[in-house]
């Protein structure tokens, strides 16, 4: 895990439960982070507008796709292993004990030099184009959507030093 807290060329995916880390094979053409206020407006009788009052600022929603091409048996082995790591990380470990447990890991997602967040994968959809003879594919997409995993408070001064790169949370939260 300290070469993905490092300065990576590449984009990391980090199991933070197993301490599991990829490295994509080709960093994606673009990234969307996407980040929401929530407020609530006030209806107050006979005032001309609605007064906004702030509730909460959601997690911060990534997206993005990742592209894999297979030139040689090893490479096709690659992005099998990596199809297989990543739909890992939609599903609850073994032999969970508690609530807390019993969903499926946090993530470390490191964008190198933009973002470093602990997140979890609220979506991914795979489409595999150009099979081989034996049937296995030898070009995919991976369309991608994380979302921020946070146990502690974030203000306004952290954001403005640190932008989108997070201190790494902990592997799991009783709050999920």
């Amino acid at each position: 895990m300290t070469a993905a807290t490092a300065d990576p060329t590449r984009m990391h995916v980090v199991n933070l439960t197993t301490g599991e880390d990829l490295e994509v094979q080709y960093n994606p053409e673009d990234l969307s982070l996407l980040l929401e206020v929530d407020y609530a407006r006030l209806d107050v009788p006979g005032l001309s507008h609605q007064p906004m009052q702030y509730s909460s600022t959601k997690n911060v929603v990534s997206k993005f796709s990742l592209y894999c091409a297979a030139h040689s048996t090893a490479q096709r082995e690659r992005i099998d292993d990596f199809t297989r790591f990543l739909s890992s990380l939609c599903y609850a470990p073994e032999g969970a004990r508690s609530v807390g447990q019993g969903a499926p890991p946090r993530v470390l997602f490191v964008w190198p030099r933009l973002a470093t967040m602990t997140t979890r994968i609220t979506s991914l959809q795979f489409k595999f184009a150009t099979f081989a003879k034996d049937g296995g594919a030898i070009r995919w997409t991976a369309d991608v959507s994380l979302e921020e995993a946070r146990d502690v408070r974030l203000t306004m001064e952290d954001v403005r030093v640190a932008g989108f790169r997070r201190p790494v949370s902990g592997p799991s939260d009783p709050a999920g």
